[in-house]
């Protein structure tokens, strides 16, 4: 009995050694303030379109905030032939965006920035590439659903590709009123201010690239563009996604390449690992000063796709509440039906069943509270 307890406090001793001992490290790449220059976008060359770049900084492991937007920039587009187009961030966003420009496809653009506190950074001359028409936008359902892209270029100068998206889904509310509420009274909704239908719209965050170069004509058949899980709440109602189809020289593709293989496709022995990134953007108050991004000029291509949820199989329709719609009956005021002032704001009213009024649960009859917009889009 004593040598087990001897061994017993022997391993609590030890234990407790071993806890005492962890000292917490913080290396000098973590504690420095290395918020780099990030440029993200390309230079739009469709006729009467605009160009928008994004200017953000990059964020230690230790930054508590998802995005640092670099604002009060100087942003211009620069031609080879000497004229200059200025970029402006209207929303205050980190977003600079040009007017709707008609740049010639035979010259060569390059970006100049000025941040505010008066760096000057300078990128490549590049000449704009001109894409293919995509080809079709086509689906298919396992249990989950796969969109792909076919593209093919008779001339076979495309070669390498990128492509990024925007998805629009629609959703409705669990529970359908006429009622809207502002202001502590009560009015009926018309199809300006309805909330059981809502749109949500989502921008992709993958890196997707492609190219033919392997091959002996131009052609992209069946790309996975995006995979949707079976029973995503996406495809509940009516689901709508707009590819956007960026030809890129060999020196772009094998920079986007980088990035999709450091930030997709590690996680193994296996992998590919991490590779430097160089991109075509030069600092030129500090030399040496680290700069991402790489720009583009393109002329580009799109194509819509829609898919409704009676098109699939085996898709639910159901969505998970964070409470039940509970309903609670309130007499109406005699002075005037219209007043609302029950004091719980997650709930709202649902209908009149004089004389009383019903009210439930927000997120039983606004659509809102799951993140969308109440305005139908222009493409619907």
């Amino acid at each position: 009995m004593n040598k087990r307890i001897e061994k017993y406090f022997l391993v609590l001793f030890l234990t407790t050694l071993c806890v005492t001992c962890i000292k917490k490290y913080d290396p000098p790449a973590i504690q420095a303030a290395n918020n780099y220059l990030v440029v993200d976008g390309l230079i739009n060359a469709n006729a009467n379109e605009a160009t928008t770049i994004t200017l953000s900084r990059t964020r230690n492991l230790n930054d508590t905030v998802s995005n640092i937007p670099e604002l009060n920039a100087q942003v211009y587009i620069v031609s080879n032939t000497g004229n200059s187009y200025a970029l402006a961030d209207i929303a205050n966003t980190g977003n600079y965006t040009s007017a709707l420009l008609n740049l010639s496809t035979v010259n060569q653009y390059q970006l100049k920035i000025t941040t505010s506190d008066g760096h000057r950074y300078l990128s490549d001359f590049v000449p704009v590439k001109k894409s293919a028409p995509i080809d079709s936008l086509t689906w298919q359902q396992d249990s989950s659903l796969t969109v792909y892209l076919s593209t093919h270029d008779p001339t076979n100068s495309t070669i390498y590709y990128k492509w990024d998206f925007i998805e629009t889904w629609e959703l409705y509310s669990p529970l359908q009123t006429f009622l809207v509420e502002n202001n502590g009274l009560i009015s009926f909704a018309d199809t300006t201010d309805q909330i059981d239908s809502c749109w949500i719209t989502a921008k992709s965050a993958n890196i997707l690239t492609g190219t033919s170069v392997a091959l002996a004509q131009d052609i992209i058949s069946r790309a996975r563009i995006t995979t949707i899980l079976q029973n995503d709440i996406r495809i509940k109602a009516r689901y709508s996604i707009l590819v956007r189809q960026i030809p890129l020289t060999a020196e772009a593709y094998n920079y986007w390449l980088i990035i999709q293989k450091n930030s997709q496709q590690l996680g193994t022995l296996f992998d590919l690992q991490p590779s430097q990134l160089t991109g075509n953007i030069h600092p030129l108050t500090n030399p040496g000063e680290p700069v991402i991004g790489y720009v583009t000029a393109a002329v580009t291509q799109q194509k819509r796709l829609f898919i409704s949820h009676n098109e699939v199989s085996n898709w639910s329709t159901v969505i998970n509440h964070q409470h039940e719609c509970d309903v609670i009956d309130l007499p109406q005021n005699p002075l005037n039906p219209f007043i609302y002032n029950y004091p719980d704001t997650s709930f709202a009213p649902w209908y009149f069943s004089t004389p009383i009024l019903r009210i439930t649960k927000k997120e039983c009859i606004d659509c809102r509270e799951y993140g969308g917009v109440n305005v139908r889009p222009s493409f619907w």
